[in-house]
């Protein structure tokens, strides 16, 4: 029995290896954090302002969802694209609460909370909103395996101020354009790794560039619970 105490330790250290994120290291070990085969999708043509919703599908997918981004996009709660009442009052809706607009036409976007709703009805108390968390703490997500939806900008821009409305109860809103959500996969001592539905590609991203940028628009990130078990494909 003793022998053979070796080999179990040895298959227990490999299924433990098989079960972290992928790691790469180059030669000056520097670190390089990898999640694969989270599914890069592009919001265009269908979805010309739908980033968020395909953003969720990618997150579900590589959860084992099957979804399309148009069914998502269809589930978003929406609200009214800012229009002039007749008092000359900008009123729309609250992309705390809705999507303001179209995602599918003329629309602005919607922030992490009712996402993180509508992720919850694909995975019952699954979700982990980490927003307004720290950088260090996205960071430490992503190096667990677990994918991250953000908010940030098209091609990580300096967000610059786009309009101003109120909603149906007189809570004020300003919006920060160009606003954009992805999914972070990966990042190592220079870049962040991105999974862009402008792009329908894996982009790379200044990684104190893009953490000015996150910051800025409010440190929102969506993931699954670190208890989430990824099924096997």
């Amino acid at each position: 029995m003793k022998r053979k105490k070796p080999l179990f330790l040895f298959l227990i250290g490999m299924i433990n290896f098989l079960l972290l994120p992928q790691m790469v290291f180059s030669e000056d070990n520097n670190q390089h954090y990898q999640i694969p085969n989270v599914p890069v999708i592009s919001q265009l043509p269908e979805l010309p302002n739908g980033c968020e919703a395909v953003a969720a599908t990618m997150l579900l997918q590589w959860a084992g969802i099957t979804v399309s981004k148009e069914e998502v996009a269809e589930a978003l709660p929406k609200g009214d694209f800012p229009m002039m009442n007749e008092d000359g009052i900008l009123i729309g809706g609250n992309p705390e609460d809705v999507f303001v607009g179209d995602p599918f036409g003329k629309g602005f976007g919607i922030y992490h909370k009712p996402i993180a709703t509508l992720l919850g009805h694909y995975l019952p108390e699954q979700i982990d909103d980490l927003t307004g968390g720290s950088f260090d703490n996205l960071l430490d997500t992503v190096k667990s395996g677990r994918p991250v939806i953000i908010w940030a900008t098209e091609h990580m821009d300096a967000p610059h101020f786009e309009d101003q409305w109120q909603d149906e109860e007189g809570h004020l809103i300003d919006w920060y354009n160009p606003e954009h959500a992805l999914v972070m996969t990966g990042w190592d001592d220079d870049y962040a790794y991105m999974n862009d539905p402008m792009t329908g590609e894996r982009e790379s991203y200044n990684l104190w560039g893009f953490k000015t940028i996150w910051e800025s628009m409010g440190s929102q990130a969506i993931t699954v619970m670190e208890n989430f078990i990824k099924p096997t494909q």
